[in-house]
């Protein structure tokens, strides 16, 4: 049996003993083995060196620095010395790694090459190399685990440099990572694409960029087919990068559905500006294909249109006694975010307590009966756009005030009221396949907030009351596209990408 094959079966039978929440608290997911060769063979130094150094610092049950062995041992020029650290927290997990050793020191030696490593049950954020930060190895792979920690947590603590606001913690490994490389070694990462964007990732970045240059990224637009052994749903990407200042290179963008698809991944090759911000906050755009309509030429904001984004002011638990199941004389319609789906309001759905009061207690927490375009503020991660919105038309719904449940936002005009033909465009334009393809480009969360939707670039304001004539509430997703693609299509100017 090969390497990847060993560890990935070794791991598998440990993963299976752990219970569910076990397996989450650890933020343990296995790597496939094409996934995993796939990230080690971009790895490999340019020339092999006498002695290598490798590092992975979330070993699991080794699957990657099985990966790596085997490819350095597949190479025509051999390295004398192969020197492995691995880290692994988890000491169910110590056998299976020492099977793999013994199998890899076997394989190195049949092959000429001395393989040393050493085994380190023990956190990897507070090791003493990990605290150090210095440059001692020349490759790191990882597949980090991924929960959130606290500000006070002693590994948030340990790299405080790394941290802003609630830290995840494989955003802490991507980080301290970054400082352990030799000049010129090779850095590959398996993470969410969530720290790609926003503020609580904007030091990890900041800090990535001061030592490394990104070479390629891999992005899987599948949430479910590049951990196929394990039932969870997270948006992943590959990252590989070298340890040196950064330059304006070109960056290759690949994407692929998931890992049964790899070897028929889309290629872009992008200038670096293009994928890395310049700005303070360092966001990276993930383009995985050319874009039909680029909404980075329009500096149009919701803004500039007199409109403004708000989250529903009803908090149900601070309002509860103001909300009931059945209508009465003094009350009016609740929205929840349950009852919006895409181009439609579904009200009543008869599983929620709709109805909330309407007197003086409750004025503040009501909006008036007015155009609106209500949006969910989280989707469901299996939901196929971002953005999930509705146009809501004054009179839909009875009386002359609503409430909106605190997760929901709602875009409305302060001091003057949205035309129906703007409601329903803008509506349709935020469901659009347009937005949803610019959002997965600039946003790693899967969630779009309110400073999101602000910050969104937006055509005129002609054109979006012409998607708005052409559509109507409940329209399908399909049709949208085909509304929104026809009129905007036409006022782009021609921008082409270097494609490879």
């Amino acid at each position: 049996m090969r390497l990847v094959e060993f560890a990935h079966s070794s791991g598998l039978a440990a993963i299976q003993t752990l219970q569910r929440k076990e397996q989450k608290n650890f933020g343990q997911f296995m790597t496939p083995p094409d996934v995993a060769r796939f990230m080690a063979q971009r790895c490999l130094p340019t020339e092999c060196p006498e002695i290598i150094r490798i590092l992975d610092p979330a070993a699991g049950a080794g699957i990657l620095s099985a990966a790596v062995i085997e490819c350095l041992l597949n190479q025509a020029r051999l390295p004398r010395q192969i020197h492995v650290m691995l880290y692994e927290l988890d000491g169910r997990l110590i056998p299976a790694l020492r099977k793999l050793v013994k199998r890899m020191r076997q394989r190195a030696h049949n092959r000429g090459v001395t393989l040393k490593v050493s085994i380190n049950n023990c956190d990897f954020l507070l090791s003493p190399i990990a605290t150090a930060r210095k440059p001692i190895v020349d490759i790191i792979i990882a597949n980090p685990p991924y929960f959130k920690l606290s500000a006070t947590d002693p590994r948030a603590l340990a790299h405080a440099y790394a941290v802003y606001g609630q830290p995840n913690i494989y955003g802490l490994f991507m980080a301290v990572c970054a400082s352990l490389l030799a000049p010129s070694g090779r850095w590959c990462f398996i993470t969410p694409r969530s720290w790609t964007n926003g503020l609580y990732f904007s030091s990890v970045r900041r800090y990535l960029f001061c030592w490394l240059h990104i070479d390629a990224i891999h992005v899987f637009e599948s949430r479910r087919d590049h951990f196929t052994d394990d039932q969870i749903l997270q948006e992943a990407m590959i990252t590989w990068a070298t340890a040196q200042a950064q330059t304006n290179a070109e960056i290759v963008i690949s994407s692929s559905e998931g890992s049964s698809d790899l070897d028929q991944a889309r290629l872009l090759r992008l200038p670096f500006n293009r994928v890395i911000g310049q700005d303070e906050e360092r966001m990276v755009s993930l383009p995985v294909d050319m874009p039909t309509i680029d909404l980075t030429r329009w500096h149009a904001t919701l803004f500039t249109y007199g409109l403004k984004v708000s989250t529903g002011p009803v908090v149900a638990f601070r309002a509860k006694r103001h909300i009931h199941e059945i209508a009465s004389a003094d009350s009016v319609p609740l929205l929840w975010m349950q009852h919006i789906k895409h181009m439609l309001i579904k009200w009543p759905i008869n599983k929620k307590s709709e109805h909330i009061d309407s007197n003086a207690e409750t004025a503040w927490m009501l909006v008036p009966n007015t155009n609106l375009v209500v949006i969910r503020r989280f989707s469901p991660k299996e939901d196929d756009r971002r953005i999930t919105a509705a146009p809501y038309l004054a009179g839909t719904l009875p009386g002359t005030m609503l409430g909106l449940e605190n997760h929901t936002n709602y875009i409305y005009r302060p001091g003057g009221e949205l035309s129906d033909e703007e409601t329903k465009g803008l509506a349709a334009f935020l469901n659009s396949r347009v937005v949803d393809r610019y959002l997965r480009t600039v946003a790693g969360n899967t969630q779009v907030n309110a400073t999101d939707l602000r910050k969104l670039p937006l055509p005129s304001l002609e054109l979006l009351v012409a998607i708005g004539r052409a559509i109507c509430p409940g329209t399908s997703l399909l049709a949208v596209d085909t509304i929104v693609d026809s009129t905007l299509r036409p006022q782009q100017p021609r921008h082409t990408v270097a494609a490879n």
